[in-house]
Protein backbone atom coordinates (compact mmCIF):
# COMPACT_ATOMS: atom_id res chain seq x y z
CA UNK A 1 0.00 0.00 0.00
CA UNK A 2 0.94 3.63 -0.49
CA UNK A 3 -0.96 6.70 0.68
CA UNK A 4 -4.64 5.81 0.70
CA UNK A 5 -4.18 3.11 -1.96
CA UNK A 6 -3.92 -0.61 -1.33
CA UNK A 7 -3.39 -3.04 -4.19
CA UNK A 8 -3.90 -6.77 -3.90
CA UNK A 9 -1.78 -9.28 -5.75
CA UNK A 10 -2.54 -12.95 -6.27
CA UNK A 11 0.17 -15.48 -7.12
CA UNK A 12 -0.39 -18.84 -8.79
CA UNK A 13 2.42 -21.35 -8.34
CA UNK A 14 2.61 -25.12 -8.58
CA UNK A 15 5.26 -27.24 -6.92
CA UNK A 16 7.44 -29.24 -9.23
CA UNK A 17 7.74 -28.62 -12.92
CA UNK A 18 10.61 -26.61 -14.33
CA UNK A 19 13.31 -25.32 -11.99
CA UNK A 20 13.27 -22.01 -13.85
CA UNK A 21 9.77 -20.86 -14.67
CA UNK A 22 8.45 -18.13 -16.90
CA UNK A 23 7.06 -15.27 -14.81
CA UNK A 24 3.74 -13.85 -15.99
CA UNK A 25 2.27 -10.57 -14.73
CA UNK A 26 -1.33 -9.64 -15.58
CA UNK A 27 -3.14 -6.36 -14.80
CA UNK A 28 -6.91 -6.02 -14.66
CA UNK A 29 -8.99 -2.89 -14.15
CA UNK A 30 -6.59 -0.08 -15.07
CA UNK A 31 -9.64 1.88 -16.23
CA UNK A 32 -12.49 2.02 -13.75
CA UNK A 33 -15.51 1.78 -16.06
CA UNK A 34 -14.14 -1.38 -17.72
CA UNK A 35 -15.73 -3.64 -15.11
CA UNK A 36 -15.47 -6.69 -17.34
CA UNK A 37 -11.69 -6.58 -16.94
CA UNK A 38 -11.45 -7.49 -13.21
CA UNK A 39 -14.36 -9.90 -13.71
CA UNK A 40 -12.24 -11.61 -16.36
CA UNK A 41 -9.40 -11.78 -13.86
CA UNK A 42 -11.59 -13.59 -11.36
CA UNK A 43 -12.72 -16.07 -13.99
CA UNK A 44 -9.15 -16.67 -15.15
CA UNK A 45 -8.14 -17.34 -11.54
CA UNK A 46 -10.85 -20.00 -11.35
CA UNK A 47 -9.46 -21.64 -14.49
CA UNK A 48 -5.93 -21.61 -13.05
CA UNK A 49 -7.27 -23.26 -9.90
CA UNK A 50 -8.68 -26.12 -11.97
CA UNK A 51 -12.34 -25.29 -11.42
CA UNK A 52 -13.26 -25.90 -15.07
CA UNK A 53 -12.83 -29.45 -16.35
CA UNK A 54 -12.46 -28.27 -19.94
CA UNK A 55 -9.27 -26.33 -19.17
CA UNK A 56 -7.96 -28.09 -16.06
CA UNK A 57 -5.28 -30.06 -17.89
CA UNK A 58 -4.07 -27.00 -19.81
CA UNK A 59 -3.98 -24.87 -16.63
CA UNK A 60 -2.07 -27.57 -14.75
CA UNK A 61 0.45 -27.79 -17.59
CA UNK A 62 0.86 -24.01 -17.70
CA UNK A 63 1.79 -23.84 -14.01
CA UNK A 64 4.49 -26.45 -14.53
CA UNK A 65 6.27 -23.94 -16.74
CA UNK A 66 5.08 -20.58 -15.42
CA UNK A 67 4.27 -18.64 -12.28
CA UNK A 68 1.38 -16.22 -12.72
CA UNK A 69 0.88 -13.02 -10.74
CA UNK A 70 -2.36 -11.05 -11.06
CA UNK A 71 -3.24 -7.57 -9.86
CA UNK A 72 -7.05 -8.01 -9.93
CA UNK A 73 -7.92 -4.30 -9.59
CA UNK A 74 -5.14 -1.91 -10.58
CA UNK A 75 -7.33 1.16 -10.03
CA UNK A 76 -9.20 0.58 -6.74
CA UNK A 77 -10.19 4.20 -6.05
CA UNK A 78 -11.67 4.60 -9.52
CA UNK A 79 -13.30 1.18 -9.25
CA UNK A 80 -15.02 2.30 -6.05
CA UNK A 81 -16.35 5.41 -7.81
CA UNK A 82 -17.99 3.15 -10.39
CA UNK A 83 -19.20 0.37 -8.09
CA UNK A 84 -20.14 2.39 -5.01
CA UNK A 85 -20.70 5.84 -6.46
CA UNK A 86 -22.53 4.72 -9.57
CA UNK A 87 -20.37 6.80 -11.91
CA UNK A 88 -20.37 4.27 -14.75
CA UNK A 89 -18.46 6.53 -17.14
CA UNK A 90 -15.52 7.10 -14.82
CA UNK A 91 -12.21 5.93 -16.31
CA UNK A 92 -9.41 7.42 -14.19
CA UNK A 93 -8.42 7.09 -10.54
CA UNK A 94 -10.19 9.21 -7.91
CA UNK A 95 -7.80 12.10 -8.60
CA UNK A 96 -8.72 12.17 -12.29
CA UNK A 97 -5.45 10.66 -13.54
CA UNK A 98 -5.37 7.98 -16.22
CA UNK A 99 -3.04 5.37 -14.74
CA UNK A 100 -2.31 4.02 -18.22
CA UNK A 101 -0.76 7.35 -19.21
CA UNK A 102 1.26 7.81 -15.97
CA UNK A 103 4.13 5.40 -16.62
CA UNK A 104 7.64 6.67 -17.32
CA UNK A 105 7.91 5.60 -20.93
CA UNK A 106 7.60 8.52 -23.35
CA UNK A 107 5.31 10.18 -20.82
CA UNK A 108 3.74 13.42 -22.01
CA UNK A 109 1.84 16.07 -20.04
CA UNK A 110 -1.86 15.92 -20.78
CA UNK A 111 -4.65 17.41 -18.65
CA UNK A 112 -7.55 16.50 -20.88
CA UNK A 113 -10.40 14.43 -19.57
CA UNK A 114 -9.93 10.67 -19.42
CA UNK A 115 -6.29 10.82 -20.55
CA UNK A 116 -4.92 13.15 -17.85
CA UNK A 117 -1.38 11.81 -17.45
CA UNK A 118 -0.72 13.36 -14.03
CA UNK A 119 1.76 16.02 -13.01
CA UNK A 120 4.73 13.75 -13.71
CA UNK A 121 5.54 10.12 -14.48
CA UNK A 122 4.67 7.92 -11.50
CA UNK A 123 2.92 10.79 -9.74
CA UNK A 124 0.23 8.36 -8.58
CA UNK A 125 0.42 5.94 -5.66
CA UNK A 126 -0.98 3.17 -7.84
CA UNK A 127 1.71 3.36 -10.52
CA UNK A 128 4.44 3.70 -7.89
CA UNK A 129 3.27 0.49 -6.22
CA UNK A 130 2.95 -1.31 -9.54
CA UNK A 131 6.40 -0.17 -10.71
CA UNK A 132 8.07 -1.30 -7.48
CA UNK A 133 6.32 -4.67 -7.55
CA UNK A 134 7.19 -5.28 -11.20
CA UNK A 135 10.85 -4.36 -10.64
CA UNK A 136 11.06 -6.94 -7.85
CA UNK A 137 9.07 -9.63 -9.67
CA UNK A 138 10.92 -9.19 -13.00
CA UNK A 139 8.26 -10.70 -15.29
CA UNK A 140 9.08 -12.35 -18.59
CA UNK A 141 5.51 -11.72 -19.80
CA UNK A 142 3.14 -8.81 -19.21
CA UNK A 143 -0.54 -8.57 -20.16
CA UNK A 144 -3.05 -5.82 -19.38
CA UNK A 145 -6.79 -6.25 -19.97
CA UNK A 146 -9.14 -3.50 -21.21
CA UNK A 147 -12.53 -3.10 -22.88
CA UNK A 148 -14.43 -0.69 -25.10
CA UNK A 149 -13.29 -2.27 -28.34
CA UNK A 150 -11.74 -5.53 -29.47
CA UNK A 151 -8.04 -5.80 -30.20
CA UNK A 152 -4.84 -7.71 -29.47
CA UNK A 153 -1.94 -5.29 -29.18
CA UNK A 154 1.83 -5.32 -28.75
CA UNK A 155 4.31 -2.47 -28.20
CA UNK A 156 4.68 0.21 -29.08
CA UNK A 157 1.67 2.36 -28.16
CA UNK A 158 3.56 5.67 -28.01
CA UNK A 159 4.51 5.79 -31.71
CA UNK A 160 3.98 4.23 -35.10
CA UNK A 161 6.56 1.72 -36.31
CA UNK A 162 7.10 3.72 -39.52
CA UNK A 163 6.87 7.45 -40.01
CA UNK A 164 4.12 9.03 -42.11
CA UNK A 165 4.78 12.81 -42.16
CA UNK A 166 1.28 13.56 -43.45
CA UNK A 167 -0.52 11.73 -40.65
CA UNK A 168 -2.27 13.42 -37.74
CA UNK A 169 -0.25 11.30 -35.33
CA UNK A 170 3.04 12.45 -36.86
CA UNK A 171 2.07 16.11 -36.73
CA UNK A 172 0.76 15.80 -33.17
CA UNK A 173 3.99 14.17 -31.92
CA UNK A 174 6.27 16.97 -33.03
CA UNK A 175 10.06 16.86 -33.69
CA UNK A 176 10.66 14.09 -31.15
CA UNK A 177 8.87 11.65 -33.46
CA UNK A 178 11.87 11.24 -35.78
CA UNK A 179 14.25 10.39 -32.94
CA UNK A 180 11.76 7.85 -31.58
CA UNK A 181 11.43 6.29 -35.03
CA UNK A 182 15.18 6.06 -35.45
CA UNK A 183 15.66 4.21 -32.17
CA UNK A 184 12.73 1.86 -32.80
CA UNK A 185 13.89 0.98 -36.30
CA UNK A 186 17.48 0.27 -35.16
CA UNK A 187 16.57 -1.99 -32.23
CA UNK A 188 16.79 -5.43 -33.82
CA UNK A 189 16.19 -7.34 -30.59
CA UNK A 190 12.93 -5.52 -29.85
CA UNK A 191 11.77 -5.86 -33.45
CA UNK A 192 12.38 -9.61 -33.30
CA UNK A 193 10.39 -9.95 -30.07
CA UNK A 194 7.52 -7.88 -31.46
CA UNK A 195 7.47 -10.04 -34.59
CA UNK A 196 7.24 -13.18 -32.42
CA UNK A 197 4.38 -11.63 -30.45
CA UNK A 198 2.45 -10.62 -33.56
CA UNK A 199 2.94 -14.06 -35.13
CA UNK A 200 1.52 -15.65 -31.98
CA UNK A 201 -1.45 -13.27 -31.96
CA UNK A 202 -2.16 -14.04 -35.60
CA UNK A 203 -2.73 -17.65 -34.60
CA UNK A 204 -4.93 -16.83 -31.60
CA UNK A 205 -6.93 -14.02 -33.17
CA UNK A 206 -9.36 -15.91 -35.47
CA UNK A 207 -10.37 -18.24 -32.66
CA UNK A 208 -11.00 -15.73 -29.89
CA UNK A 209 -11.30 -12.20 -31.26
CA UNK A 210 -11.51 -11.89 -35.06
CA UNK A 211 -10.25 -8.35 -34.55
CA UNK A 212 -7.32 -6.06 -35.25
CA UNK A 213 -3.98 -7.33 -33.98
CA UNK A 214 -0.51 -5.83 -34.03
CA UNK A 215 1.57 -2.96 -32.67
CA UNK A 216 -0.81 -0.57 -30.91
CA UNK A 217 0.65 2.58 -32.48
CA UNK A 218 0.12 1.12 -35.95
CA UNK A 219 -3.34 -0.36 -35.46
CA UNK A 220 -5.09 2.23 -33.28
CA UNK A 221 -6.21 5.66 -34.55
CA UNK A 222 -4.38 7.40 -31.69
CA UNK A 223 -1.07 7.25 -29.84
CA UNK A 224 -0.82 6.38 -26.15
CA UNK A 225 2.31 7.68 -24.42
CA UNK A 226 3.10 6.58 -20.88
CA UNK A 227 1.42 3.15 -20.91
CA UNK A 228 2.14 0.17 -18.68
CA UNK A 229 2.67 -2.07 -21.71
CA UNK A 230 5.39 0.11 -23.23
CA UNK A 231 7.10 0.62 -19.86
CA UNK A 232 7.28 -3.11 -19.19
CA UNK A 233 8.74 -3.83 -22.62
CA UNK A 234 10.85 -0.72 -23.13
CA UNK A 235 12.16 0.14 -19.67
CA UNK A 236 11.82 -2.99 -17.55
CA UNK A 237 13.01 -5.31 -20.33
CA UNK A 238 10.06 -7.70 -20.19
CA UNK A 239 10.41 -10.14 -23.09
CA UNK A 240 6.75 -10.08 -24.15
CA UNK A 241 4.13 -7.41 -23.45
CA UNK A 242 0.51 -7.24 -24.57
CA UNK A 243 -2.67 -5.23 -24.15
CA UNK A 244 -5.96 -7.01 -24.90
CA UNK A 245 -9.28 -5.25 -25.48
CA UNK A 246 -11.90 -7.89 -24.74
CA UNK A 247 -15.34 -6.34 -25.24
CA UNK A 248 -16.96 -3.93 -27.72
CA UNK A 249 -20.51 -2.96 -26.82
CA UNK A 250 -20.98 -1.25 -30.19
CA UNK A 251 -20.65 -4.56 -32.01
CA UNK A 252 -23.16 -7.36 -32.33
CA UNK A 253 -20.52 -9.94 -31.42
CA UNK A 254 -19.56 -8.26 -28.15
CA UNK A 255 -16.58 -10.35 -27.05
CA UNK A 256 -15.68 -11.50 -30.59
CA UNK A 257 -16.41 -9.80 -33.90
CA UNK A 258 -18.77 -11.83 -36.08
CA UNK A 259 -19.09 -11.69 -39.88
CA UNK A 260 -21.62 -8.86 -39.65
CA UNK A 261 -19.25 -6.78 -37.53
CA UNK A 262 -16.36 -7.39 -39.92
CA UNK A 263 -18.41 -6.12 -42.86
CA UNK A 264 -19.44 -3.03 -40.90
CA UNK A 265 -15.83 -2.35 -39.96
CA UNK A 266 -14.69 -2.72 -43.56
CA UNK A 267 -17.31 -0.23 -44.76
CA UNK A 268 -16.58 2.20 -41.90
CA UNK A 269 -20.03 1.88 -40.33
CA UNK A 270 -18.68 0.27 -37.15
CA UNK A 271 -15.88 2.52 -36.00
CA UNK A 272 -13.70 2.48 -32.93
CA UNK A 273 -15.61 4.67 -30.48
CA UNK A 274 -13.16 6.33 -28.14
CA UNK A 275 -13.35 9.22 -25.70
CA UNK A 276 -9.65 9.83 -26.20
CA UNK A 277 -9.06 10.17 -29.93
CA UNK A 278 -6.47 12.91 -30.45
CA UNK A 279 -8.91 15.11 -32.34
CA UNK A 280 -11.70 14.72 -29.77
CA UNK A 281 -9.97 15.49 -26.46
CA UNK A 282 -11.91 18.60 -25.46
CA UNK A 283 -13.13 18.15 -21.90
CA UNK A 284 -11.34 19.50 -18.87
CA UNK A 285 -10.46 17.04 -16.08
CA UNK A 286 -13.28 18.11 -13.78
CA UNK A 287 -15.85 17.23 -16.45
CA UNK A 288 -15.21 13.51 -16.04
CA UNK A 289 -16.93 13.49 -12.67
CA UNK A 290 -20.27 14.51 -14.22
CA UNK A 291 -22.58 12.21 -16.14
CA UNK A 292 -26.24 11.95 -17.05
CA UNK A 293 -28.28 8.78 -16.60
CA UNK A 294 -28.29 8.24 -20.35
CA UNK A 295 -24.52 8.59 -20.49
CA UNK A 296 -24.11 6.15 -17.62
CA UNK A 297 -26.20 3.54 -19.40
CA UNK A 298 -24.31 4.07 -22.65
CA UNK A 299 -20.97 3.74 -20.87
CA UNK A 300 -21.93 0.48 -19.21
CA UNK A 301 -23.21 -0.96 -22.49
CA UNK A 302 -20.08 0.11 -24.34
CA UNK A 303 -17.57 -1.44 -21.97
CA UNK A 304 -19.38 -4.38 -20.37
CA UNK A 305 -21.71 -7.26 -21.26
CA UNK A 306 -25.30 -6.69 -20.11
CA UNK A 307 -26.78 -10.19 -19.93
CA UNK A 308 -25.67 -13.28 -18.03
CA UNK A 309 -25.42 -15.26 -21.25
CA UNK A 310 -23.11 -12.69 -22.82
CA UNK A 311 -21.15 -12.31 -19.58
CA UNK A 312 -20.56 -16.06 -19.29
CA UNK A 313 -19.52 -16.33 -22.93
CA UNK A 314 -17.10 -13.40 -22.54
CA UNK A 315 -15.51 -14.95 -19.46
CA UNK A 316 -15.13 -18.36 -21.07
CA UNK A 317 -13.76 -17.01 -24.34
CA UNK A 318 -11.06 -14.83 -22.87
CA UNK A 319 -9.86 -17.14 -20.10
CA UNK A 320 -9.20 -19.72 -22.80
CA UNK A 321 -7.47 -17.06 -24.89
CA UNK A 322 -5.14 -16.15 -22.00
CA UNK A 323 -4.27 -19.81 -21.49
CA UNK A 324 -3.50 -20.25 -25.18
CA UNK A 325 -1.42 -17.07 -25.25
CA UNK A 326 0.77 -18.21 -22.36
CA UNK A 327 0.96 -21.73 -23.78
CA UNK A 328 2.23 -20.25 -27.04
CA UNK A 329 4.84 -18.16 -25.24
CA UNK A 330 6.10 -21.24 -23.40
CA UNK A 331 6.56 -22.93 -26.78
CA UNK A 332 8.54 -19.93 -28.01
CA UNK A 333 10.73 -19.96 -24.91
CA UNK A 334 11.33 -23.68 -25.31
CA UNK A 335 12.70 -22.94 -28.76
CA UNK A 336 14.95 -20.29 -27.19
CA UNK A 337 16.28 -22.81 -24.69
CA UNK A 338 14.75 -21.30 -21.54
CA UNK A 339 13.58 -24.66 -20.23
CA UNK A 340 15.66 -27.80 -19.74
CA UNK A 341 13.48 -30.54 -21.16
CA UNK A 342 13.58 -34.04 -19.68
Amino acid sequence: NSGNVTLQKVDFHAEGGQAKKMKVLVYFGEHARELVSPESGLNFAQHLCGMYSETKEKATSLLQFADVRMIPVVNPTGHDMVMLGGNLCHRTNSKGVDLNRNWDDHWRPNKRADTNSGIAPFSEHETQLLRDDAMKYKPHVFLTIHSGTLGLFTPYAFAQSSANPSSLLYKHSGPSFLSMQSRMESDDSSKARIKEMINLLDGINPKYCNCEAGAAGDVLPYLSPGTSMDYMFDKLGTDYAFAFEIYDGASSGGYKYNSKDVKLIQTGVLQRRSDFLLVEETQEPEDIFEQSNDQAEQCFEMFNPETKTEYDATMDNWSKAYLELFEGLISIEKSHGMFKMN
